[in-house]
């Protein structure tokens, strides 16, 4: 077979030339029929997730103002309520808030976070919306050839960054309850002496009228065991003030321990020192907690703490507080004690000579005996705290029990 001639081949390269071109030509075309499909694509699923997001918003928009309608406590009421379908939300809008809380004292309390549950469901149909995008996009990878593949990976790119995401928007966070409308935070004077007349009218029955009658079993108790209900509200709440440091008169805590019994969406500002019992109650083991505290065993600290939160929310708060900075004491070396806190406590000086330095040397040894005399041995070794506690259950026994040396003997 001949060779072919020059013109020949000319021809069939530029014929090539020519094909090759003419695919190209046809990528491009067809880059600008996906752009077109992807954009409308892109619009349809933009359109629907403003429709998700509307919703969303509506519904979190319409909880949050009805939990300022009926006020915190009935949040939870008002979860649960919704819980079932959001869009019952909406009948209870043009409601007054005594009716709303009617309504919602048909539910539980629920600790579920209806916004945070309608942030995640608009997240999930985001995700989705988005995969159907993506699909999209992604239609037009893999059809180039060897002659059109740098045409398609440009393509990709200008339709992935002219319809490959989609605007999404933060939905509202949950608002503040607050007290609620229509709630009653506080009592006139006139409010106070009325109830508390009409309270005097009803119990004080003793033969002149002027008394609440007093128990026969208890004279320090109350015969009507409602009288007495009350007023064991009425010393907690003031036990309690006054561990916070607020000035509240008997009058005042009574009349509105009797407003609330009467109108019980009554929130006023004083109704937050009744607890379970008051602060100097046993069943809190505040002196075990000094114990555990002197000891530095934060563990049982702590489990204290926690069971005295339902009991009393004041005292609990406070043995928190104490928990935190003995924590902190300790992180930075600190060790604190039953009479305070001391940096090292195993660098602690003997104890003054027993005799003899006149009144300066007997005020060191008692400032002594104050800050180390019941954690140190008199040499300033630290005692363990199994001594520790030997050594005050011997101080505690009439007349002194085994001294120093006898407990450092007898135990490790």
């Amino acid at each position: 077979m001949g060779l072919l001639s020059s013109r020949t081949f000319r021809q069939i390269a530029t014929g090539a030339l020519t094909g090759i071109e003419e695919k190209r030509n046809d990528m491009r075309d067809r880059i600008d029929t996906y752009r077109e499909k992807a954009v409308t694509k892109k619009n349809e699923i933009q359109k629907k997730y403003n429709e998700y997001f509307d919703e969303e918003k509506e519904n979190i928009n319409t909880f949050n103002q009805l939990s300022t309608l009926v006020g915190d406590d009935y949040v939870g009421k008002l979860n649960s309520f919704a819980q079932a379908s959001p869009a019952r939300l909406s009948m209870l809008l043009n409601q007054n808030a005594d009716v709303v809380r009617s309504e919602l004292d048909k539910y539980q309390d629920s600790d579920a976070d209806f916004v945070q549950q309608r942030t995640e469901k608009l997240k999930l149909n985001e995700q989705e919306l988005n995969q159907n995008l993506q699909d999209q996009v992604g239609l037009f990878k893999g059809t180039s050839t060897l002659f059109t593949r740098d045409i398609e990976d440009r393509g990709i790119k200008d339709i992935q960054a002219e319809a490959g995401t989609l605007t999404s928007e933060s939905l509202p966070s949950t608002a503040p309850a607050g007290p609620g409308i229509d709630v009653k935070t506080r009592l006139t004077n006139p409010e106070k002496s009325t109830v508390i007349n009409n309270f005097d009218k009803l119990y004080k029955t003793d033969m002149d009228g002027t008394e609440y009658q007093m128990s026969d079993e208890d004279p320090d108790k109350y015969a009507n065991p409602n009288v007495q209900s009350v007023f064991d509200k009425v010393a907690i709440m003031e036990a309690n003030a006054a561990e916070e440091r607020v000035t509240l008169d008997t009058q005042t805590a009574l009349a509105e321990v009797l407003y609330q019994m009467d109108n019980p969406n009554y929130k006023g500002d004083n109704l937050k020192f009744i607890t379970q019992i008051g602060p100097k109650n046993p069943s809190l083991n505040t002196a075990e907690f000094d114990s555990a505290e002197s000891y530095g065993n934060v563990e049982e600290m702590k489990e204290i703490a926690e069971r005295n939160k339902t009991l009393n929310i004041f005292i609990a708060e406070d043995m928190l507080i104490r928990i935190k900075e003995l924590e902190e004491a300790k992180a930075s070396g600190e060790t604190t004690t039953a009479t305070g806190t001391v940096t090292d406590l195993a660098e602690v000086k003997a104890r003054p000579p027993s005799f003899g330095g006149g009144q300066k040397a007997k005020q060191e040894r008692e400032a002594w005996d104050a800050q180390y005399g019941n954690t140190h041995f008199n040499d300033g070794t630290l005692m363990s705290q199994a001594q520790q506690e030997a050594w005050r259950e011997s101080q505690a026994k009439k007349g002194g029990g085994k001294s120093k040396n006898s407990i450092r003997r007898l135990i490790d």
